[in-house]
Parts: structure tokens; C-alpha cells; sequence
């Protein structure tokens, strides 16, 4: 897996050199800052002409909406995101519109991910490419269609990689700082949506034993993970009218979860398959473009794995509990690719440097940019088909409504509700031969 943790000068282009990030100077932090700046500017600019009015654009924008009232009727996916909520009932004191208060949210920790995305990456490859790498992030499709979506998927592309960045620090300077950061980006995040507790504990703790952590800051970290536990799970218990209330609310979502498409409810080709299946089929309409590149990079990666496998081992800590839980028990959402997304464009830059770096810095650097802006191009101009048949529906529900024409055209439909299967087999039956659409929902 092509991300850093290793810095064994001249064993090639993954691994920090004089290319990398330098020592910290004020010239590179005001650099930095104005890298970010411009990042954050882009991502707004580029989400600005999507803003709607329209809550169902995400299923669960309703229930977020109503949820901005914090009372006893607070419903959104358990275990309830109540950081995310909170942010959203913040922004609404701004906007006075909800939806666009949460809509400024997601854009909002958009641009934390791509900027982290971007510190993350200056520890790897040189500032111009990591800047060109987290452009291209900002163009990904899945990522700006959720700048449109009251959803809130886009907190994992904000915490991951401030997670890498500051625990990939840690690891090499041993700085408490570094620990300290790591830390509160994780417990942050978990207030925001507790699922990281399990998705990003494992990079975290990681870290923080390949950065051989003294028991003293363990213990300091814990303390403040524990304190943003206790500050999600009795905050929501709260709104919720008590500690049993929502233990069985969150029970009864993991069955929900369980008795959907998981493998221990279907099996290896209907659970498994499908998962994978799915998974790889947003990963590969919104970042196909990166995909040789990075493997590419993952099989230079392979080549060295012996002397190079702490880098190895983050990266499987990165994107494991999320892979497993896409993979085992639910892919539901595009959003659930957005833990591996920041992996992913690294790795495709590595790739790219490969091919064409040697003798030039700047082709690779334009290479990404370019990528980016195809992926721009992508979200922008690919139209909704015309439908007449399942495999068309099909086809817009798993990718084509991920675009700004979806967006406009308020298309948030489901194949349930075309009255279509969503199972492997009747997919994989409609693409090969179409049949008639049972019943067309209403339109929005």
C-alpha cells in the first residue's frame, strides 16, 4: 500500500527524501497557509452552484433537519452523530436556512480533508505535487457531489487524513505535540461521528506505538479519547431520554446493518461479493483515473515491503476497519470510500512521479492537475440517462447521479424505489438484458 512510514533515504519515491517535506521554516509555513488558502477557496467556489433547497437530496436530510431541534423525536443514523448535528444547528445560527446551514458544514470539513489531504502528502512528495494531488481530490466526483448532500460521510475525509498527518509526524519526531494533535483530530472526530472510534482508533494507536509513545502521554491520550467518548455517548443518550433508550436505538441499527447485505446474512455472493462489488464501483466512477497510477505505486510498494513495512502496516490501519465494514457488513453509501480517498490520490501521485518524474518535477505536477480537472470535467458535464429501462436506472443510481446534472435535476432515487432489486444477481441479470421499469416514483 503506497503510503509513507518508512524514511530510508534512496529507496525510492516512496519514502521521504530531499524531495519530501522540509525542516519547518517560516518561508514553508507561509507557503503552507497559502496552499490552503487557495485549496479552500477552490472547494467553495467549485460547490457554490450546487446549493438547493432541497432536503431530500440526501435520504436522511429530513431527519437531520428535525434533529436541529434536539429533543426526544432526534432520529438520524445512530449513533447518532450528535458532533455533526451540533455543527449543523451552529451553522443554522448563520444561515437561516437549514439545509444550507448543513450544506456549509460538509463544505466546510471538505476543505479540512483536502487540506489536510495536502499536509499529509508534503511529508511524502514535494509541496507542488501534493498541492496539484489535493486539487485533484477536490475535483473527485463523489466528494464534491457530497458538498450538495445532508450527509455526513464528508467528517471521515476531514479526520483521516489530519489523523495521518499529525500521528505520521509523531512516528518520526516524537513530538507530544504531534501525539496531542493526532489525538484531538480523533477525538473530534468521534464526537462527530462516533463510528471512528472503530475506524480511526487503529491508525491512531498505531502511531502512536510505532512513534513508541511514553506511558505517560498513553495515558494523556486516553484521558482525552475517553472524554469525547463520554461527550458523544451521554450527550446523545441525553437528547434521547436516557442511557437504555439509546443503547437499544444503536442495537437496533446494527441489526438493521446485519440483516441487510452482510455477509453473515447473505452469504459470500449475495453479502460479500455484492459489498465488494459495490464498494469498487464507486471507487472506480470517481477516482478510475487514479487507479493505474496507484497500482503502479502499490506494486513498487510491494518491492520494497520487507525493509519498508511500518508505512505498510499505517496503511492497512488506515483503511482496514473501513474496508471491513464496507466488505462484511454494509456498502450502502458512495461516502463509505471516502476513508481510503486521501490513500488513494497519494498513492496515484507516487505513481505518476514514477512514470514521469525522472529529469522533470514538473510533468507529474501537471499530470495530477490535469487528472483533476478531467474529474472536474467528469462531475460537470456527464448527463443523467434517459429512462426506459432498469439497467438506465441502474446506471443513474450507482453513478451518473453523483454529478452536478443529479444535483440539479434532484435525483435521489434508490432501485427500491423503481420497485428494482438491488440484489447482485438481478443487477448483474438487468445489465446483460434489460427489462421494462416496474413503476416510476414520483418526481421531485
Amino acid at each position: 500500500m503506497p503510503v509513507p512510514g518508512d524514511s530510508q533515504a534512496g529507496s525510492g519515491p516512496m519514502c521521504v527524501t530531499e524531495t519530501g517535506r522540509q525542516p519547518s521554516t517560516a518561508t514553508g509555513v507561509g507557503r503552507d497557509f497559502l496552499i490552503a488558502a487557495l485549496l479552500c477557496a477552490g472547494v467553495v467556489a467549485m460547490r457554490l452552484p450546487y446549493l438547493h433547497n432541497f432536503s431530500l437530496m440526501g435520504k436522511d436530510g429530513p431527519l437531520y433537519i428535525h434533529a436541529l431541534t434536539l429533543d426526544r423525536n432526534f432520529n438520524v443514523p445512530m449513533p447518532g452523530n450528535i458532533g455533526y448535528v451540533l455543527l449543523g444547528k451552529f451553522a443554522n445560527l448563520i444561515l437561516a436556512n437549514p439545509i444550507h446551514a448543513y450544506l456549509a458544514v460538509n463544505i466546510a470539513l471538505t476543505c479540512v480533508g483536502v487540506v489536510f489531504t495536502y499536509l499529509f502528502t508534503t511529508l511524502v512528495i514535494p509541496r507542488p505535487l501534493a498541492a496539484a494531488t489535493a486539487f485533484a481530490l477536490a475535483c473527485n466526483p463523489l466528494v464534491w457531489w457530497h458538498g450538495a448532500v445532508i450527509a455526513s460521510y464528508p467528517v471521515w475525509l476531514a479526520v483521516m487524513p489530519s489523523i495521518g498527518y499529525f500521528g505520521l509526524r509523531f512516528v518520526r519526531g516524537r513530538a507530544f505535540s504531534d501525539l496531542l494533535g493526532a489525538t484531538i483530530a480523533l477525538g473530534v472526530g468521534m464526537i462527530l461521528r462516533p463510528d471512528l472510534l472503530a475506524f480511526g482508533s487503529p491508525l491512531w494507536f498505531g502511531c502512536l506505538a510505532l512513534g513508541r509513545a511514553r506511558w505517560r502521554d498513553w495515558l494523556i491520550a486516553i484521558a482525552i479519547l475517553a472524554t469525547a467518548c463520554a461527550c458523544w455517548f451521554f450527550g446523545t443518550a441525553w437528547v434521547l431520554g436516557g442511557v437504555d433508550i439509546y443503547l437499544e436505538r444503536v442495537r437496533a441499527k446494527s441489526e438493521g446493518d446485519s440483516e441487510g447485505f452482510s455477509f453473515q446474512s447473505r452469504g459470500l455472493v449475495e453479502g460479500l461479493l455484492r459489498n465488494g462489488t459495490k464498494y469498487g464501483l464507486f471507487l472506480g466512477w470517481s477516482a478510475a483515473l487514479f487507479l493505474i497510477p496507484f497500482s503502479i505505486a502499490a506494486v513498487r510498494r510491494l518491492g520494497t515491503l520487507s525493509t519498508r513495512w511500518r508505512g505498510t502496516l499505517l496503511a492497512l490501519l488506515w483503511v482496514g476497519p473501513s474496508w471491513y465494514f464496507s466488505f462484511f457488513v454494509f456498502a450502502g453509501n458512495a461516502g463509505l470510500i471516502f476513508p481510503f480517498l486521501p490513500l488513494l490520490y497519494l498513492g496515484a501521485a507516487q505513481g505518476v512521479d514514477l512514470c514521469l518524474g525522472r529529469g522533470s518535477a514538473r510533468k507529474p505536477v501537471v499530470a495530477m492537475g490535469v487528472l483533476g480537472l478531467l474529474s472536474a470535467l467528469q462531475f460537470v458535464a456527464t448527463p443523467l440517462l434517459h429512462e426506459t429501462n432498469q439497467r438506465q436506472v441502474i446506471l443513474n443510481v450507482m453513478f451518473f447521479r453523483h454529478t452536478g446534472a443529479g444535483i440539479r435535476e434532484r435525483y435521489n432515487y434508490n432501485l427500491d424505489d423503481y420497485g428494482i432489486s438491488p440484489s447482485l444477481a438481478s443487477v448483474s441479470r438487468q445489465i446483460r438484458s434489460a427489462e421494462p421499469i416496474p413503476y416510476f416514483p414520483p418526481k421531485n
